[in-house]
């Protein structure tokens, strides 16, 4: 369907823009002395995008009246209907793609301030955030709470 006052423009368009996202992790992964000085300022902008098309394809799927009665998240049966629409479908997509990067960005920011070693975050939290976000957030906790220089102050306190 296309998106209101972009003509020819439409979800299924946009779905491989979202790959965008790519860069951001990509710039996680890299060690702290290889990321450029920009890094942090890369990962927000590609999410205020994110952010921006999610408002966008969000109004655009209510406004359409595509969204049925029936659909909504008070009952689980409610939202299996809200995700039997595809306008729906692909902005929690884009909702999905913004947070977990944002999320991303403040594992690699905690775990570094708390002394993790960046390896251990590359090839551990990292993947299991992009791939399976809350995962990764408790594996980083659980690492935090494990690792000897986890229980010192962090530079934020």
């Amino acid at each position: 369907m296309p998106l209101p006052g972009l003509p020819g423009v439409s979800d299924s368009s946009l779905f491989g823009g979202l790959n965008l996202c790519l860069i951001g992790w990509a710039l996680l992964a890299c060690p702290p002395f290889l990321r450029p000085t920009y890094w942090e300022t890369v990962i927000v902008t590609l999410c205020a995008i994110f952010g921006v098309l999610y408002v966008l394809t969000l109004t655009n799927a209510v406004v359409s009246g595509s969204i049925p009665e029936t659909a909504g998240f008070s009952s689980l049966e409610g939202v299996v209907e809200l995700f039997k629409v595809p306008k729906a479908v692909f902005s929690g997509w884009v909702h999905y793609v913004c947070h977990d990067l944002l999320v991303g960005l403040w594992l690699a920011k905690d775990s570094e301030a708390r002394g993790i070693p960046h390896l251990l975050f590359a090839s551990v939290v990292l993947p299991i955030a992009l791939l399976a976000g809350p995962a990764g957030v408790v594996i980083h906790l659980f690492i935090s709470l494990a690792w000897p220089k986890a229980s010192t102050k962090s530079k934020r306190n």
